[in-house]
């Protein structure tokens, strides 16, 4: 069959982290149900053997290469999509980020992950004016959009004008082909337990309320806090500072972004994980931790209330004392322990790429099949 809908995945770079890793899943699960797909890459390797045939396109699109990759992105796909829709025939267009031609010349799903940029203006001084002009315009354009979860649906509907009937939620996959449990109950894989975050090194994060309630929780328990997660050289000197002024060098490890194989090495043998952020769009370390079967602590923010459901420990993460305590429960108590490990399993489970998939695939029938929507999109 020939391809007739295209996949706009500009945003692999060539090590594909946080929204590169989520269009290599979707367009893999994707590739797995549909055979008239068509994906424009600059990085096709990163997708493995697919059935779907690709396009490459300029390495100058990729997300390491900061504003000017995502200059050349905007520019791109202004250009470029509403071209190939013609030349190939095209009935639709998939974009697994906000970046989409403000001229349709085909019915376009656009996917958003969250508002971050419009929460946060400081931390994205750049890309809240994105979010904040331009994205509206995308999601104008877009026959129906994909939020990550129900508390992006609602920031997208109120925060733009949006008719609820055209924001769909989508949750995330979790691959259980990657995480999964190891079989052991050890905190720490045996050796001495610690305390994982997974995420960006940012303000909204909140790792540094992370430091500080562990601070209080080393004075109760002795353990050590495994940090994995890059960011704005600013905020990563401000939490190594933290760190050092604590007094916790020795028992604090910051890494940078690893391989799915340590990730999940690294998630099995955790005492807990904690997501502590301010703010979310969805959550993924914390679908990640319990489909490895390790206990999560998070916080009380909507998206991570909806995507940990009563397999979470909830906590007011702004409340040092009270995350300490939490931590100090899960380091302490097997049962309590025991509980999260089988709520979490049954949690994550619900969470699939084929699922997420499915759910795309049949968002994108329905733009194809519904009358008069290209002349809509191009008006």
């Amino acid at each position: 069959m020939p391809a007739r809908v295209a996949i706009n995945a500009s945003i692999i770079g060539a090590k594909p982290t946080g929204l590169g890793i989520y269009t290599i899943k979707l367009v893999r699960a994707l590739d797995r149900i549909r055979t008239d797909l068509l994906v424009l890459t600059s990085s096709p390797e990163a997708l493995g053997s697919l059935r779907a045939p690709a396009i490459r396109i300029p390495r100058l699109v990729r997300p390491e290469r900061g504003m000017g990759g995502h200059l050349a992105r905007l520019l791109l796909t202004q250009m470029l999509y509403p071209i190939i829709a013609r030349i190939r025939g095209l009935r639709a267009v998939l974009h697994t980020v906000p970046e989409a031609p403000l001229r349709a010349a085909v019915p376009q799903l656009t996917i958003v992950h969250d508002l971050l940029p419009l929460a946060f203006p400081t931390e994205y001084p750049r890309q809240q004016y994105y979010f904040r002009f331009f994205v509206p315009r995308v999601l104008a354009a877009s026959g129906a959009v994909a939020a990550d979860s129900e508390s992006t649906r609602i920031d997208v509907i109120e925060r733009y004008g949006i008719s609820g009937e055209k924001v769909h939620v989508v949750y995330p996959g979790c691959d259980r082909r990657v995480f999964y449990p190891n079989g052991s109950e050890s905190p720490g894989g045996g050796g001495s337990p610690y305390i994982l975050y997974v995420g960006n090194l940012l303000p909204h994060k909140n790792v540094l309320g992370l430091i500080d309630a562990f601070a209080v929780l080393r004075r109760r328990a002795a353990c050590r806090l495994v940090v994995r997660g890059e960011g704005r050289p600013r905020y990563v000197r401000d939490v190594l500072r933290r760190v050092e002024a604590l007094g916790l060098k020795e028992a604090v490890t910051v890494l940078g972004y690893i391989g799915e194989g340590r990730l999940r090495r690294l998630y099995c043998d955790a005492a807990c994980v904690v997501v502590p952020s301010l703010r979310e769009g969805f959550g993924l370390p914390v679908v990640e931790s319990m489909a490895c079967g390790t206990p999560v602590i998070t916080s009380s923010c909507p998206a991570l209330l909806e995507t940990g459901g009563d397999a979470a420990l909830r906590v007011d993460t702004q409340d040092v004392t009270g995350l300490a305590d939490a931590m100090y429960r899960l380091l302490t108590d097997s049962g309590l322990r025991r509980e999260l490990c089988e709520r979490g399993l049954r949690r994550a489970a619900e969470f699939t790429w084929d699922r997420t998939a499915e759910t795309i695939s049949a968002l994108l029938d329905a733009a194809i099949q519904e009358p008069g929507r290209g002349d809509v999109l191009r008006r």
